[in-house]
């Protein structure tokens, strides 16, 4: 069981007030687990089942373009929840994985408990609801970012957007994830370094 004041928590209570109670069954659902570095959560094919929430390190949602070229699609440090969104809604296999990047400690509950939740605590739906239309705000604007901006201004608002990740995240992942080559990601930094 988790403690009433867990970042998780105290995020959840950003969207709307809870109770004590409802902080206490809310606690009640939420698992602990952990992952070595470089270990898959969900591969490729399977039905994601279970929504995370990360505590400690880095994940990375990713698809493969080529066998030998995974591209990124989402990185997510500590205070992030990750789910295949098209698989966990619709319970039909991902074509995102999920995998450590560093060791990780996440917590997670299923996609039945929260439906479970969903009654118990009806306060949930609209924090879901709330999630939903700011991931979807997010993701609007980061797609016209990687289509329409240089690799000055996508490095610059990755920095901004995750400043703990700049020296922490290999450069390959960063790249992915930004749509750029790791020499042309090298290439703008050194051209700052110069400066």
């Amino acid at each position: 069981m988790l403690n009433l004041d867990h970042p998780m928590l105290l995020g959840l209570q950003q969207f709307t007030s809870f109770s004590e109670v409802d902080l206490y069954v809310l606690s009640q659902y939420f698992k602990r687990v952990s992952y070595d570095k470089y270990t898959i959560i969900l591969n490729i094919g399977e039905i994601n089942d279970k929504l995370y929430f990360v505590e400690e390190g880095v994940l990375q949602t990713f698809s493969y373009q080529e066998e030998d070229q995974t591209n990124t699609h989402w990185l997510m440090p500590e205070g992030s929840f990750v789910y295949s969104t098209v698989s966990f809604i619709n319970q039909i296999p991902t074509e995102m994985g999920i995998k450590a990047i560093e060791k990780v400690k996440l917590l997670y509950i299923t996609k039945l408990d929260l439906q479970t939740i969903y009654e118990k605590v009806p306060q949930m739906e609209r924090v879901g609801r709330l999630v939903t239309e700011q991931t979807l705000t997010e993701y609007e604007k980061f797609l016209l970012l990687i289509r329409y901006r240089s690799s000055e201004e996508k490095l610059a608002w990755f920095e901004e957007t995750f400043p703990s990740l700049v020296n922490r995240v290999p450069q390959k992942y960063i790249a992915s994830y930004l749509n750029i080559r790791p020499e042309t990601l090298s290439r703008v930094r050194s051209k700052r370094a110069e400066r």
